[in-house]
């Protein structure tokens, strides 16, 4: 793993105190951001203010451990890396089918299941790696950033009862986003770091001086506690039967977005991402999953992995595991001082909306990234195109949906969880019919170098890989052909060279067969004076060209017939 230039702390570096402090009050000033799901909740469960305080806080110490755990990656639980969660509508219908057949002490108590669930599956997520694959890893990519900025844009232009968005709001909220951007692109290293919560602190300031702060707001905060010890299961613990099928669905969903979400971490870690490594995943969605049985356990509503979280520690510069210590320090301390998440429930939307605007830039570039980063044939495709169109007419089709099936809302619940499901199953689909290794052979006399670029080129859209590792299979090909037909290494007669490729997950492997004669595939190139006086000398040349461009080449013959092997990491 090589750590990319715009990191100045990578996963195992070790930040100094009083940066990590401030980027972790970075981080908490974002995720507190999204306490409206809760909120959300209380509100149409009909909680008073001292309940949803205690659900706040609940989930504050909540998102602290399953924070720990991810950091922690040791015996099997947890990527180890930087991966806040953050509040998802995902358990709402779970939480809305408990609260209607045994109260919400049901709805709390299948989360349980929920956590379970997605510990049973991290342990066959490495099966994925044919399904799961670098295009839908950067599809899930693409949809965090997108679904982040539609966010900060609908926050940014949501409109006050019947009149249109304000100018004066939209003006904050750009100024706003100016002083972020600016600090980012032209703030030395330390400015860099807390670009997000200058302009926050910004944009604030900004909005008290313009009025957008109302006079309820202000004595929601004035009113609010200092310190307060949360109590822990409130609402009770219960297994309720009916929602036993939901609730292993949404787990389901959860660890789908906790997939998606830690590659996007780890492509934000590795200049050299080639693919997601789906141990580290496994462990990670073990870990997440360990955290929602906790969550059950205290009544705190379960959330998902974070993508702007993500997003946020690349546009600081610092993704250091050892960051979640402070962080969850910081939500441990919050979640006992009520005071501090009634302000964070005031700020005013367009704020927040320059914010998300301005983390999904990095989230939704690097997707389409990762997508252009491999070859794609027709089927792969169909099913990214396909299930982006899903995601991005998901506001359009999602009432639909649920009207046509009535169990859509299990799947459909948001746009991120809708496009990946859809991209997973037709990539499941379109397995079929796919064959592991495919031949043909080309005429010594007629083929051309166009002929077997087509070929190669063919096969890797075919199975996704690397723009790279396939033009060096093309030019390795071609290097072998030539040497064959133009030297006597074929056997008097022979006409045809067979080439077979084969490709899993991590190799194309190409098999070049004839009748003669096996090469030298030298491991040093000849030198000036042998080029000049001899004639095997371009033989040699071009067996070491062959042995540089694959990174494992053999030789083998199997009776008469000789076998040219060719590895290509992909």
């Amino acid at each position: 793993m090589r750590r990319p230039d715009t990191l100045l702390y990578g996963i195992e570096d070790i930040p100094p105190a009083r940066f990590a402090f401030g980027l972790a009050l970075q981080q908490v000033a974002f995720l507190g951001a999204l306490l409206a799901v809760p909120a959300f909740f209380a509100r149409s469960a009909g909680m008073d203010q001292a309940a949803f305080l205690n659900l706040a806080a609940c989930g504050l110490i909540y998102s602290a451990v399953a924070l720990l755990l991810q950091a922690w990656g040791r015996f099997g639980i947890g990527a180890g890396i930087f991966l806040p969660v953050q509040g998802t509508t995902s358990v709402l219908p779970v939480l809305a089918l408990g609260l209607a057949h045994s109260g919400l002490g049901g709805g709390f108590g299948m989360f349980a299941v929920s956590g379970l669930s997605m510990i049973l599956f991290s342990f066959v997520i490495k099966r994925l790696r044919a399904i799961f694959t670098v295009e839908v890893a950067g599809l899930a990519m693409l949809l965090i950033g997108a679904g982040i900025g539609i966010i900060g844009l609908n926050l940014i232009f949501s409109t006050q009862g019947s009149a249109g968005p304000q100018p004066e709001r939209v003006a904050v909220a750009g100024a706003t986003l100016a002083v972020m951007v600016a600090c980012n692109v032209w703030g030395r290293s330390g400015l860099k770091f807390f670009a997000t919560v200058t302009g926050l602190g910004f944009g604030l300031v900004l909005a008290t001086a313009g009025g957008l702060l109302t006079d309820v707001d202000i004595a929601a905060f004035e009113g609010a506690a200092v310190l307060h010890l949360p109590v822990l299961q409130q609402f009770g613990w219960h297994f309720e039967m009916e929602a036993l099928v939901p609730a292993i669905i949404t787990g389901f969903s959860l660890s789908l977005t906790s997939m998606g979400v830690q590659t996007v971490a780890q492509r934000f870690n590795d200049a050299d991402f080639k693919r997601p490594d789906l141990d580290s995943v496994g462990r990670g969605v073990r870990a997440e999953g360990i955290a929602q049985i906790f969550a059950s356990l205290i009544n705190a509503m379960p959330m998902a992995a974070s993508g702007g979280a993500a997003s946020l520690a690349l546009a600081s510069g610092c993704t250091s595991r050892h960051l979640a210590i402070w962080t969850a320090g910081l939500l441990f301390l919050i979640a006992l001082c009520p005071k501090v998440i009634v302000a964070w429930m005031i700020v005013p939307p367009e704020v927040l909306g320059a914010l998300f605007l301005f983390l999904s830039s990095f989230a939704t570039i690097g997707g389409i990234q990762m997508i252009g980063s491999r070859m794609l044939d027709n089927r792969r495709s169909l099913a990214i195109g396909i299930a982006l169109l899903v995601g991005i007419s998901y506001g359009d089709i999602h009432d639909q949906l649920e009207r046509m099936f009535p169990g859509a809302h299990y799947v459909a619940f948001s746009q991120f969880a809708l496009a990946l499901t859809t991209a997973v199953a037709l990539q499941a689909l379109f397995r079929f019919g796919i064959r592991r290794k495919t031949r043909q052979s080309f005429a010594v006399a007629d083929t051309h170098f166009e002929d077997m670029i087509a070929f190669v080129e063919a096969q890797g859209k075919l199975w996704g890989a690397r723009h790279e590792a396939v033009k060096r299979a093309e030019l390795a090909s071609w290097q072998a052909f030539e040497l064959l037909r133009d030297s006597n290494l074929l056997a008097p007669g022979a006409e045809a060279i067979e080439l077979e490729t084969q490709q899993d997950e991590y190799n194309l492997t190409i098999f070049i067969r004839y009748r003669g004669t096996l090469p030298v595939l030298a491991t040093h190139p000849p030198s000036h004076d042998e080029m000049l006086d001899d004639g095997d000398a371009p033989q040699r040349m071009a067996g070491y060209l062959i042995n540089r461009l694959a990174d494992n080449a053999r030789t083998r013959m199997a009776g008469s017939q000789a076998e040219l092997k060719l590895d290509f990491r992909d």
